[in-house]
């Protein structure tokens, strides 16, 4: 028998409760979910080419285009790494880049179009103003990364670890984040606009000023989130039972 419950939605600083039919509280989404909210996200899969040019040196080769101010395109790279790198206003469109590991590189200001990241790291990398338009990131690290200010448009992260990342100041437009670790991240002042989050783990995450208005978080973490002492940013986010009491204690009130 179905089980019928509640779920919560934040309004002016209150609870509002909603009726909603479950067959648990914290059930797991299957694959019918999952693409339900990629399709409200609007998130498209990058357009690679069938028959990419695959580098004998994939490092040198995208680090000649950047030196020669080309776009990377069309490419299969493969295996790098790099410490230290700077790749500074590079352009990669039509990528895909496997197993790839970038520790402590510059990528300010680069532009990546098109672009499949899969299973790489870039742990402790400045990638911060960058443009990234349909890409996908796929078990992918990013523990300490930089992206501030960076415009994150149609992007897919799966699996992807960016605990104590910086994504302060971002621009995520029908973006959709399924099953990442972003604990004691920052996440002040982005601006998030058709977006989905699905089973993210937001741990002690920064969300200052971040206005998290239609976001459903019924599947996520949210345990010690840091926000204003005006609670602004939860008003019209959708949580459920357990994490109303949750927020409810940040708010200050007592329940017994």
């Amino acid at each position: 028998m179905t089980e019928i419950l509640s779920y919560y939605i934040v309004r002016n600083g209150r609870f509002r409760q909603e009726a909603g039919s479950f067959r648990h509280l914290h059930r797991k989404r299957g694959k019918a979910d999952e693409k339900k909210a990629e399709m409200r996200a609007g998130v498209t899969a990058p357009i690679l080419h069938n028959a990419p040019v695959v580098p004998e040196n994939p490092l040198q080769w995208l680090l000649d285009c950047i030196e020669q101010e080309r776009q990377a395109e069309e490419g299969l790279l493969k295996g790098i790494a790099a410490e230290g790198e700077s790749f500074y206003r590079g352009s990669l469109k039509s990528m895909e880049l496997s197993g790839c590991s970038f520790h402590d590189c510059d990528f300010e200001k680069a532009s990546f179009v098109d672009v499949l990241f899969r299973g790489c790291d870039f742990s402790g990398s400045r990638l911060t103003d960058c443009y990234f338009h349909r890409c996908a990131f796929l078990s992918v690290k990013g523990v300490g990364a930089d992206f501030h200010e960076s415009l994150l448009k149609e992007v897919r992260m799966e699996d992807c670890v960016f605990s104590y990342a910086n994504f302060s100041g971002t621009s995520w437009e029908s973006a959709l984040l399924n099953s990442c670790d972003l604990q004691e991240s920052y996440l002040e002042e982005c601006r998030l606009k058709k977006t989905g989050l699905n089973r993210v783990k937001l741990n002690r995450a920064n969300l200052f000023g971040t206005a998290l208005r239609g976001l459903d978080l019924r599947s996520c973490e949210i345990e010690g989130i840091l926000i204003s002492d005006e609670k602004k940013e939860l008003a019209g986010a959708v949580v459920d039972l357990y994490q109303a009491a949750e927020l409810a204690r940040l708010m200050g009130l007592v329940i017994r």
